[in-house]
């Protein structure tokens, strides 16, 4: 698969993990799961590719899919 196929790929993940999960410990401990496993699989699975997937790129989005997660999980937390 190509790597271009496998951006998009990501993104559209990214994209419907970011709207349509609400919880905030789901979002907090996905972040926190997804950001560790991409720091190890950068440096674990650099080289490896998958059934056509490159394992080092997709550790690298899951690492910014982590910490988006992270970052924004109190957006559908009602205020005040």
């Amino acid at each position: 698969m190509s790597d271009i196929t496998q951006l998009v790929a990501a993104l559209v993940l990214f994209f419907l993990l970011d709207r349509f999960l609400k919880s905030y410990p789901l979002r907090k401990w996905l972040g926190v799961l997804l950001a560790a496993m991409g720091a190890v699989g950068c440096v674990a699975a650099s080289h490896i590719r998958l059934l056509g997937f490159d394992l080092g790129l997709l550790s690298i989005f899951a690492v910014a899919l982590g910490v988006g997660l992270f970052l924004k999980r109190r957006r559908f937390e009602q205020m005040g």
